[in-house]
């Protein structure tokens, strides 16, 4: 449901056992279309007349094509918090670079399991590890995925678990948001609403749990999920139990999906240990998603005075930048003047305030950069700092022993 080529698999399949066409309409049709149809509730949201056949033509086509693409129903039908950047408030979900760069390898693993599952292998699921800067929109893409699976497929058995109750309380307020600004011809009926703990969708029998890492019981213990969100991973205070009580509870499976997001804590450590493990593929299930501190343009900038020149250490992060971007975004990026005057004055502030390695952590260009020691060490975080950018991408060539 989020390669386009898996998307007009199914909707195909859709057409020929049901005997009909699906018509996809752009955002504004599905506008238009909604607007009237919501004019016909009362007080109590009852329809006021009978609907004609192209709203109920229209109604059918938008549940099949909901649940058929994520992307058709995000485009549509998502309503998020927006970021301070883009002015606040409440709006339809519009995906940063960073959210659409996850997008794509998240559709790549999507793509690659109903290739397997055709062939009649055995498929993992889509299982990824987002290992970001902050403020990147991680969280926020991760509760449109879960919203969109959980509001559109039965059966779904489904976690969000984060560090605290006040985080848990976050995801359960993303997630009602968006719920509660479906139109009524997408929003499934809730049974029971536990705040910050259970949502039920009665009728599609899908239910979504948030718990937290400092339970006594282990997470996930004798259940299954199809769809898991865990935040803040590095932080957890026994992380070992998602490995160890949790990996068990995600079922081999084409509907399986997981993700794991977090910003770095220090070198060593599960976190660490862990997504190392995944970049490097060793772990087989799992997939790597770094997210760069410059991968979102409109974030992380300011307007440099017109006598700025940026300083050596700037341009050295900036041909770093260069270097590895393709890596992480896909493409070559040259940071531009505004990023360049932001990360020079927001690292000199940390640097003043013997805060480098907390800056470079929150704001790394390389998942090394991120994973910065949190004790005393015989040599300056500056000093690190410059020999890592010191260095080049390694020319590999081969010699022929004849």
């Amino acid at each position: 449901m989020y390669h386009e080529k898996v998307v007009q698999w199914r909707i195909e399949a859709l057409e020929k056992a049901l005997n009909i066409r699906i018509r996809q309409r752009s955002v504004a049709e599905v506008d238009d279309f909604r607007l009237r149809l919501e004019q016909l509730l009362d007080d109590k949201g009852n329809l006021t007349r009978k609907l004609m056949q192209e709203e109920l033509d229209f109604i059918r086509d938008e549940r099949f094509l909901s649940k058929c693409s994520f992307r058709y129903w995000a485009d549509r039908y998502a309503t998020f918090q927006k970021d301070g950047s883009e002015g606040g408030g409440v709006g339809r979900v519009k995906f940063w670079h960073s959210q659409e760069a996850a997008l794509r390898i998240i559709s790549q693993i999507d793509l690659n399991n109903w290739e397997a599952k055709i062939r009649g292998e055995s498929v993992d699921g889509i299982c990824v590890v987002m290992h970001k800067a902050r403020q990147l929109g991680a969280t926020a893409l991760s509760r449109t995925l879960g919203v969109h699976k959980h509001t559109n497929y039965q059966h779904i058995r489904g976690m969000a678990a984060s560090i605290d109750d006040d985080k848990i309380m976050e995801l359960y307020d993303r997630d009602k948001l968006c719920i509660d600004n479906l139109p009524f011809y997408l929003r499934p009926n809730i049974g029971y609403d536990v705040k910050a703990s259970h949502l039920y969708f009665d009728k599609l029998d899908s239910r979504i749990l948030y718990q937290q890492s400092r339970q006594q019981s282990g997470l996930g213990q004798g259940r299954q999920f199809d769809f898991a969100h865990l935040t803040e991973c590095a932080f957890w205070p026994y992380p070992n139990m998602i490995e160890l009580d949790f990996f068990p509870a995600l079922p081999l499976g084409i509907n399986t999906m997981c993700i794991l997001e977090s910003t770095a804590n220090g070198m060593g450590g599960w976190w660490y240990d862990f997504t190392e493990d995944v970049r490097r593929g060793l772990q087989r299930r799992w997939h790597y998603i770094f997210a760069p501190w410059y991968i979102e343009p409109r974030k992380n900038r300011a307007h440099p005075p017109l006598d700025w020149n940026p300083s050596d250490m700037t341009m050295k992060h900036a041909r770093k930048v260069y270097e590895t971007s393709r890596e992480y975004t896909g493409k070559d990026i040259l940071l531009e003047r505004e990023q360049l005057y932001w990360y020079e004055t927001e690292r000199a502030a940390a640097l003043r305030r013997g805060k480098l390695n907390l800056f470079l952590t929150n704001y790394c260009a390389t998942p090394e950069e991120s994973f910065q020691h949190t004790g005393n060490s015989q040599f300056s975080v500056e000093t690190l700092e410059r020999i890592r950018l010191g260095t080049i991408p390694p020319n590999y060539y081969e010699v022929n022993v004849n």
